[in-house]
């Protein structure tokens, strides 16, 4: 089940306020350090102006953030149908379902659909354990083979008329008011879609899963609350996000049949759906409706998973980039600039670090590892500051943005390579088999 929530000492409250006060500090002093060298763009243009819209980009995503206010309870009710798609998820699907049943929701109104994915394990036997003792609650339905997670969620999405279709992945939990709480912002007409926020489960099992824990809150907290203020947020996360049904019926058999150049888009599909209804719907972010998911822990499960994640991101970020334009401006701005840098970042890093200094006697190594190391302590104290109990796991959160540099930041290039393949478009479970989507 979800973990309980953490209530505040007057210890945490007096640490999470000194981690606000740094986190001012190195905010100020990053900007301060920018524009003092302004004059860098007349020696070093290309390296000075990277910098300056780094800068920018990731303070202004801090500062909008702050600008979020969750949904206000209109008391909304509307008819709910979960669909929770699984493949091979034996360990895990009965923890999930049982969450879902416990939700704080009338039971009248919601739906629960499991949809087993054609597992070669326990998983179909698990859905069912749990149907038998549910008093109907929970629809239960097998492919019979495997068939991708895409062709779950729409078989899932077919079997229920409810006005609301939310999405829980097989590995992950809810807290018991998240869908009630997630409605709620469903009673201004034009929101099409609500990603609700996502806790790491696993978070103390391994170093990997400690440096994911940070991730994940800072980039719900932070990067999905400022899309959220320009009703634009641009993916709803698989863990647990809510659709009107109307905003993705009319992209239903596209959205399952999508492919790209030639080839079946068989992962991404959170992405690609949010796109789908972002054209034409307000997209936004609930971070009171709190999901548990699981991350992979081990290094091998981990990359594999980034690998397809950044294959996902260059596919549908052609597709945003072709509407985005239409939404807010500074939305749009944020959107394109967000896709140029992954571009652009590893070549800095060869030339900052090793090109600069290796060919030319010059560079700005220090000054580059200075600005990832400013960045990472930013993340981290943000981490501090926002959650109820201190927590000396924002460590990990500077550990994590070194560890992207030197592991995750080249895989971009090859994502873009291979942005054909189908691979991995199956899902194997998270919770410890190489792979997940």
């Amino acid at each position: 089940m979800a973990p309980k929530r953490s209530r505040s000492t007057v210890v945490d409250r007096i640490a999470r306020g000194l981690s606000v006060v740094y986190l001012l500090i190195v905010l100020a002093a990053v900007v301060a350090y920018k524009g003092a060298f302004l004059q860098a763009l007349v020696v070093d243009p290309l390296f000075a102006a990277y910098g300056l819209v780094v800068c920018a980009y990731i303070v202004s995503r801090f500062v909008f953030s702050l600008f979020y206010r969750p949904a206000k309870d209109a008391g909304l009710e509307p008819r709910v149908a979960i669909v929770m798609p699984g493949f091979n998820e034996q360990e895990a699907i009965g923890n999930s379902l049982h969450s879902l049943l416990a939700l704080d929701y009338p039971a009248a109104k919601l739906e629960i659909v499991a949809v087993n994915d054609g597992s070669t394990d326990g998983t179909l036997r698990e859905m069912n354990t749990v149907a038998a003792h549910a008093d109907g609650r929970v629809n239960v339905i097998d492919l019979g083979t495997n068939q991708g997670k895409r062709a779950a969620m729409a078989a899932g999405i077919r079997a229920t008329d409810a006005e609301i279709i939310a999405f829980v992945d097989s590995d992950s939990v809810l807290e018991p008011d998240a869908l009630r709480i997630l409605v709620q912002g469903f009673a201004n007409e034009k929101v099409g879609a609500i990603c609700g926020h996502a806790d790491v489960l696993n978070l103390h099992e391994t170093w990997l899963t400690k440096m994911q824990a940070v991730r994940y809150f800072v980039a719900f907290k932070v990067v999905k609350a400022a899309e959220s203020v320009f009703n634009a947020v641009t993916c709803c996360s698989g863990c647990f996000s809510a659709y009107r049904r109307e905003a993705i019926l009319p992209h239903l058999d596209w959205w399952e049949h999508q492919s790209f150049l030639g080839r079946p888009s068989t992962f991404g599909d959170d992405r690609s759906l949010t796109n789908c209804v972002l054209r034409t719907w307000q997209v936004r972010y609930e971070s009171r409706a709190v999901s548990h998911t699981l991350v992979p822990g081990r290094f091998k499960q981990f990359m594999t998973q980034q690998l397809r994640w950044k294959r996902s991101w260059t596919r549908e970020s052609l597709i945003v980039g072709t509407f985005i334009w239409r939404k807010h401006p500074i939305a749009a701005v944020s959107a394109y600039i967000g896709m140029v840098l992954p571009l652009i970042a590893p070549l800095i890093a060869v030339r900052a670090t090793l090109f600069g200094p290796i060919v030319h006697g010059s560079g700005a190594p220090l000054v580059y590892l200075l600005g990832v190391y400013s960045m990472a302590i930013a993340y981290g104290l943000y981490y501090a500051a926002k959650r109820p109990r201190y927590d000396s796991l924002w460590i990990f959160g500077v550990v994590f943005c070194f560890f992207y540099l030197f592991f995750l930041l080249w895989q971009t290039y090859w994502a873009i390579l291979t942005a054909r393949s189908a691979s991995w478009g199956t899902r194997p479970s998270t919770a410890g088999i190489e792979g997940s989507s």
